[in-house]
């Protein structure tokens, strides 16, 4: 009874009936509720459900059922996983891998998670092990492939890549992964040819026509690269399609042409803050204020405080010494970190949890002082800004120490939704040299801005929207340039600040 059952509830799953197996399921977990091989099929159909939390849940309990069994901790790992819990899938997959070290899959498993968790370094050797055991797996060689390109070996991704094609001719990811690497080795055309095989195959593949925009932009047919991104969002609509269309119509001076497409990517995933950064750009380009303001970009929005000393620390200016102190003695720090914007100066990793006191106090007050300025914000008019504002977030903070002549370059912290920045020391010099500017816009949208500037001043806190553009001023001088930033990190579609790895 309880097998026909079981095989009815795969039977409705297959079918796409995951409803249908959920009912077939309740009876049996009624009667066991640590039925393990109930409680996977259970997690499967919730999945297919779009009831991930529920999914990850099922999977958990089936697990602890039955801990001793490696392709239970393989579900859950991948089950975390989909629900972007990258580190706590990697650690169930290194519990699988550790009671089957020679179990391809599982190796492909770990390996395609770590990459996912942005450790492509460490997935490298995990994926050559799965490669060497089983070279049949094409998604094995499409990881290592991917995880060599992530180490700047695009050369050699290109032979994984093309081995997964040789298994499987119809893996568009690969193929996309191969026209992706072919793109950064200057092979435009090549790559071009990969990335119109996929669409030929699948016209409405977003990533595939996002691809050959950004090949037909490198070639410099920047028309095509503009049509090809507007043909792609009439057969569907994605972010980083759309992104780069408002980008390239900004570069190109066709301001007037972003709204209707940040509009279109915002009616598609209301809590989205990036499409808002293009806007924002767009409206001042157009010279409307007053719509930038309603956006999210006036003092309603931004706030300067000037912090108290910190529980245990006798003034601000015994809290700022010893937080540059724990600052600069961080052995996370790294000059000018690849594919961040920090010039001339030092960033260092997260610095959220960190367990020095000054850096820990910090930590405190940002959190505290995040979510008082986020839930003090209103107004229909920036609806779409605070349609964003997350129930569940975390917080991620890094500390930066600029040299005389450095800068931190124009950008945005999107797809986070508030932002601040700390600064321990004050700015050297006078006028706005060093000052924190917002609303530079960067080269990549032809430059300029109109900047507010605010002059960094020991003890001083900054609150702002993370989707507005920002960055720092010239400086001269001999003293580096000090702060911390700190963003509001919404669950599951926001991005904590990470180092190369």
């Amino acid at each position: 009874m309880r097998g026909e059952v079981l095989a009815g509830a795969v039977a409705a799953l297959r079918g796409g009936e995951p409803d249908r197996a959920l009912a077939l399921l309740a009876p049996l977990l009624e009667r066991d509720g640590g039925d393990a091989d109930a409680l996977t099929v259970r997690g499967m159909a919730l999945q297919a459900a779009g009831k991930l939390p529920g999914a990850v849940a099922a999977m958990r309990a089936a697990h602890d059922a039955d801990p001793g069994n490696p392709a239970r901790a393989v579900n859950l790992g991948l089950m975390l996983k989909a629900g972007g819990q990258h580190e706590q899938a990697v650690a169930m997959l290194r519990q699988a891998v550790a009671a089957r070290p020679q179990h391809a899959p599982s190796l492909a498993n770990l390996g395609s998670c770590l990459i996912a968790a942005d450790r492509a370094g460490e997935a490298r050797g995990v994926l050559e092990q799965a490669v060497a055991l089983a070279p049949q797996d094409a998604g094995a060689q499409n990881n290592l492939g991917v995880a060599l390109a992530r180490a700047k070996e695009d050369g050699a991704a290109l032979q994984h890549y093309a081995a997964a094609l040789a298994l499987r001719p119809a893996f568009h990811e690969a193929r996309l992964n191969r026209a992706d690497a072919l793109r950064r080795l200057d092979r435009g055309k090549d790559a071009l040819a990969d990335a119109s095989a996929v669409l030929a195959a699948d016209p409405a593949h977003q990533r595939a026509a996002n691809i050959a925009g950004m090949v037909c932009e490198g070639l410099g047919d920047e028309d095509a690269a503009i049509a090809t991104w507007r043909a792609a969002l009439e057969r569907g609509t994605s972010h980083p399609v759309g992104v780069n269309l408002m980008r390239l119509l900004l570069k190109r001076g066709r301001a007037e042409e972003v709204p209707p497409v940040a509009r279109r990517l915002l009616d598609a995933q209301p809590g989205s803050t990036t499409p808002l950064a293009y806007l924002a750009a767009a409206l001042d380009r157009m010279g409307d204020a007053d719509a930038l303001a309603r956006l999210g970009a006036d003092d309603r929005f931004v706030k300067v405080i000037d912090l108290a000393p910190p529980a245990g620390f006798g003034s601000i200016a015994a809290f700022d010494a010893a937080l540059e102190e724990e600052l600069r003695a961080h052995p996370s720090l790294m000059f000018e970190p690849e594919g961040l914007v920090t010039r001339g100066g030092r960033q260092s990793g997260d610095l959220a949890d960190a367990a020095t006191p000054a850096l820990s106090a910090l930590a405190q007050a940002a959190r505290g002082a995040l979510a008082q300025h986020g839930a003090s914000l209103a107004g229909d008019d920036a609806r779409d800004f605070l349609a964003a504002r997350p129930a569940d977030w975390s917080l991620t903070l890094w500390g930066t120490l600029l040299g005389p002549g450095g800068a931190v370059q124009p950008h945005i912290h999107a797809p986070n939704w508030l932002s601040g920045v700390y600064y321990p020391s004050d700015m050297p010099g006078s006028g706005d040299e060093g000052a924190f500017a917002i609303g530079l816009l960067p080269e990549e949208l032809g430059g300029g801005g109109t900047a507010r500037t605010v002059r960094p001043r020991a003890g001083r806190m900054i609150l702002f929207p993370s989707f507005l553009w920002h960055g720092t001023l010239p400086f001269t001088g001999t003293q580096d340039r000090v702060s911390l930033a700190f963003d509001m990190v919404p669950a599951g579609v926001g991005r904590p600040h990470r180092l190369p790895r």
